[in-house]
């Protein structure tokens, strides 16, 4: 405010230096700083949570900048306030006030006093069942990469049984050094009236500056950016409209920036986020930055001002694309004529929008015209990228300016995926190691980070993931230059058999996919007739009644199989036969084929169970159950179910050699259960 003097010099600090809590002015002041900006919050009690910002070193650039008010209120913050709108009622965030500013609106109760929580300030404020916690703390602007901005935030929590409509609105009461009626500056916009932007109008970030030849202080509000929450609606209106009304008013669309009732200029901007039901026990944060601009500065009788985010991200699939802003003084005696302003872009970059040369006419002298153009990244080239923009006229000297951004390289996953070369046979017939382990280690070799990093592991045929384990596998983000292991347990199935290829690809937002694949050699495995279980244990009786035993005869792998026919014994003291069930190897689409023969049971033997697929395609499978014996115990004791005689024919009508595993049955007595 142009009405009140201006804060003190308060001096710079070294960088890296974070200010204690201070007892500044009258002691209702609480500050953090570092080297570039000082933030200060009103103790209170009356208007506690109230803040301000100023600078300390500014921009390092540049001296005139040292020490100057960007926010009013440095001694006493009073003149910014936040307004939280509860189910349509306006309250005010901290406490209470008998001054000018948000003297209309009801308070909350200040629940917890402005503090210093690490390097940042915390006050809280209770509005019925609301709790809305205000954060005041350094944050990196995206025109500058350094942390001169004030991150300004507020965490609202329902604590009530109801859902509650909740709002916000933030005012600053911006100033710029001893200037409080410099223009506000969005996209191709000189804001010199009361201007009010909405939805999409909402720029990526707003600038203010007195002269480009010489300012004093460059100040920039940033809206969207990876963090904050863009506001519904921005305002810019003189500092008395706002400071009277606490949320919505008749908008004095065109007036200028004269403070509302009196004769001085005061520019003032308002963020509001619209209500919007909060749930009870739900969180919802708002997030904004105000601080240092980033304006790259050629002063000439053309004084020139260029300004970009200082780092932006290259996406595969993704042509998101950025503001570019370029300022044009005459800041000569004398008109300029014929005036052309030119972006410049180098390999890498390209325009979105706009063209490339804008013919400006006539610029009188003190004018400021601006330019905006929307750049994206191409991925042709990356890393540290200079973009220029040159004036010039008839009768006066050219100018150039440049501008260095960084273009980050998307994520590049890279995959080392290790597995067995091949897998033995033991001479027990099996595969070892038999489940295997394939491990995939995903690299991070680009500039951003990987979010929602997918691993999936594919398998051929023959190969299958052990039961409860799943291909996919997912991570939050891959950091640059990190990796992170993947692992999955395998099984060779015995059929096919050969060089089985897996892969592995791995995806992130942002990213190319990546492949890895590698061969397993899985050894030709000899058939085998398997007695399941090769290993059991019964009781003589259950619930009163003689024990049934299922026992299967498979073949596996069922490589080219055709039929069978085999014959089995056992100890009839112990078991005893009640009938044959046929497996699927003789069932084809739910239908059952012939020829097929239970056998012939006799005492303590079946003979010639099996039959042919005669009427089915030949079986290729890694397991197949041929049939199932049923039993009855009779008596205690041991007994092999073991394979008397077997006969098994392939596809092309030859028998097939194969080997045996018979099972072993113990039948225990009742009181050993």
């Amino acid at each position: 405010m142009a009405a009140i003097a201006a804060a003190a010099a308060t001096p710079w600090l070294p960088p890296g230096a974070l200010a204690a809590e201070k007892q500044e002015g009258d002691g209702r002041v609480v500050a953090v700083s570092n080297e570039f900006i000082r933030i200060r919050v009103n103790r209170g009690p009356e208007e506690a949570g109230r803040f301000a910002v100023d600078t300390t070193g500014g921009d390092p650039s540049r001296s005139a900048d040292d020490n100057k008010v960007l926010i009013y209120g440095s001694r006493d913050p009073w003149t910014s306030y936040t307004t939280v709108l509860v189910d349509g009622e306006p309250f005010l965030f901290g406490g209470a006030t008998a001054r000018r500013a948000g003297q209309k609106a009801r308070v909350g109760m200040v629940t917890s006093p402005p503090r210093i929580v690490g390097d940042a300030i915390s006050c809280t404020t209770t509005i019925g069942g609301l709790e809305v916690v205000q954060e005041l703390g350094f944050a990196r602007s995206p025109t500058t990469r350094v942390k001169d901005a004030a991150r300004i935030s507020y965490r609202i929590t329902n604590h009530n049984t109801r859902p509650v409509s909740v709002g916000l609105r933030v005012m600053l009461d911006t100033m710029l050094g001893t200037n409080d009626g410099a223009p506000l500056r969005a996209g191709e916009r000189a804001v010199s009236t009361a201007t009010r932007m909405v939805g999409d109008e909402v720029p990526e970030y707003w600038q203010a500056f007195d002269s480009l030849a010489n300012p004093s202080v460059i100040s920039q509000g940033t809206l969207r950016a990876a963090g904050l929450t863009p506001p519904d609606r921005l305002e810019m209106v003189d500092w008395g409209t706002l400071a009277d009304q606490p949320w919505d008013f008749p908008f004095p669309t065109g007036a200028d920036f004269t403070r509302h009732g009196e004769e001085e200029q005061d520019t003032a901007v308002a963020l509001y986020w619209n209500p919007v039901a909060l749930a009870p026990g739900e969180t919802r944060t708002y997030a904004t930055l105000y601080g240092v601009g980033g304006v790259s500065l050629s002063p000439a009788a053309l004084s020139l001002g260029l300004t970009a985010p200082a780092e932006v991200d290259y996406q595969y699939g993704d042509t998101r694309a950025f503001s570019v802003i370029a300022y044009v003084e005459n800041s000569g005696g004398f008109e300029s004529r014929g005036t052309v302003c030119r972006l410049e872009l180098p390999r890498g970059l390209a325009l979105g929008e706009g063209r490339p040369e804008t013919d400006l006419g006539r610029l009188a002298p003190g004018e400021t015209r601006q330019l905006s153009w929307k750049v994206r990244p191409t991925g042709e080239d990356t890393g540290a990228l200079k973009i220029a923009a040159s004036v010039v006229s008839e009768n006066l000297e050219p100018n150039r300016v440049e501008r260095e951004v960084i273009v980050n390289s998307p994520p590049r996953l890279a995959i080392v995926l290790t597995a067995p070369d091949k897998l033995s046979v033991t001479p027990q017939n099996r595969y070892s190691p038999n489940p295997f382990e394939v491990k995939a280690v995903v690299n991070n070799a680009g500039a951003q980070a990987g979010r929602n990093l997918v691993v999936t592991l594919t398998l051929p045929d023959g190969l299958r993931l052990v039961e409860g384990q799943t291909p996919t596998r997912v991570a939050e983000r891959l950091d640059p230059g990190n990796t992170q292991s993947f692992s999955w347990q395998v099984v060779a199935l015995g059929m096919p058999t050969g060089k089985l290829t897996l892969s592995v690809t791995a995806s992130a937002a942002g990213a190319e996919e990546a492949r890895a694949s590698r061969s397993v050699q899985v050894p030709w495995l000899t058939p085998e007739l398997r007695v399941y279980p090769a290993e059991q244990r019964v009781p003589a009786e259950t619930d009163g009644q003689p024990t049934l035993v299922p026992i299967a005869v498979k073949l596996a792998p069922a490589r080219e199989f055709f039929g069978a026919r085999i014959s089995l014994r056992w100890d009839p003291t112990v078991l005893d036969l009640l009938y044959v069930s046929r497996g699927e190897a003789f069932v084809h689409e739910g239908r059952l084929l012939s020829p097929w023969s239970g056998g012939r049971a006799g005492h303590g033997q079946v003979v010639g169970v099996g039959g042919e697929r005669s009427e089915a395609p030949v079986l290729n499978s890694p397991e197949a159950t041929l049939f199932t014996l049923v039993f009855v115990v009779k008596g205690q004791g041991d007994t092999v179910v073991e394979i008397s005689e077997s006969s098994l024919v392939g596809g092309n009508g030859q028998q097939v050699e194969h080997k045996i595993m018979n099972g072993r049955l113990s039948v225990a007595a009742m009181e050993e259960q």
